[in-house]
C-alpha cells in the first residue's frame, strides 16, 4: 500500500504541471497488440495462460523529452487446473472428495493516464528508448473467483521505438500493472505489445 502511495505522489504532480501546456502540444495516437508474459499470483495447482493484450492510445508531446499518453487496455487470459487435492470426507473412510483451483477466463479492461520520458529521443529513421509510468482505473469483467469489480492500479515500464516519417513510429513496449486489492489471477499483469504510433 505504501509503495502505491509513494508512486502516486511522484507521478501525480508532474502530470498536473503538464496539463496547461497540452493545448499547444503535438498530438499523436497509437494501437498495439501482444501477449501477457506474466500475471498472477496463481493459486495452488493453478496455471495461467498468456492470453492476449491490446491497447489503443492518444497523447501529446509536451517537451522534447516528455509525453503524456491516455491508454485503453484490454487483457484476457485463462486459468486452468494442474491437478487435484484429495480431501478425506471422514476419519477412517476410504477415499474422499477432490478439490482443485478455480478455472475459467480472466478479463481486465483499463483506462490509464501516463507519462513517457524519452531517455533517448528517436530521430527520423532512428531508434529511441523511453520509460513510462502512470495509473488509472482497472475493471475486472471476468474472473473465476470474484464478481466484476473496479480497482485502482499503477503501472511502469519501458519501450523501444523506431521512428518513421513525420510523427509515426513502430514500438515495442513492456509494462507492469499492479492492481490494488484485486483477487488472485489478476493482481498484476505484464503485457508486452508491438504497435504503431501515428
Amino acid at each position: 500500500m505504501m509503495r502505491f502511495s509513494r508512486f502516486a505522489l511522484l507521478v501525480a504532480p508532474s502530470l498536473t504541471l503538464s496539463l496547461p501546456s497540452m493545448a499547444h502540444a503535438q498530438r499523436f495516437g497509437g494501437i498495439s497488440g501482444g501477449t501477457n508474459v506474466a500475471q498472477g499470483p496463481t493459486l495452488p495447482l493453478q496455471s495461467l495462460s498468456s492470453g492476449v493484450a491490446a491497447e489503443a492510445s492518444m497523447g501529446y508531446r509536451v517537451t522534447p523529452h516528455l509525453r503524456v499518453r491516455f491508454d485503453a487496455l484490454l487483457s484476457h487470459f485463462g486459468a486452468a487446473q494442474n491437478g487435484n487435492i484429495l480431501s478425506p470426507t471422514c476419519l477412517g473412510c476410504v477415499g474422499g472428495s477432490t478439490s482443485g483451483a478455480p478455472t475459467g477466463s480472466v478479463g481486465v479492461a483499463a483506462l490509464t493516464v501516463n507519462e513517457l520520458f524519452d531517455v533517448f529521443p528517436a530521430a527520423p529513421g532512428g531508434p529511441g528508448f523511453y520509460l513510462i509510468a502512470g495509473g488509472g482505473a482497472y475493471y475486472l469483467f471476468q474472473n473465476p473467483t470474484a464478481p466484476t469489480m473496479m480497482r485502482f492500479g499503477l503501472s511502469g515500464g519501458a519501450g523501444l521505438e523506431l521512428r518513421l516519417q513525420g510523427n509515426s513510429a513502430l514500438f515495442l513496449e513492456a509494462r507492469y500493472h499492479g492492481l490494488m486489492n484485486a483477487p488472485a489471477d489478476a493482481r498484476w499483469l505484464v503485457p508486452v505489445t508491438v504497435g504503431m504510433r501515428f
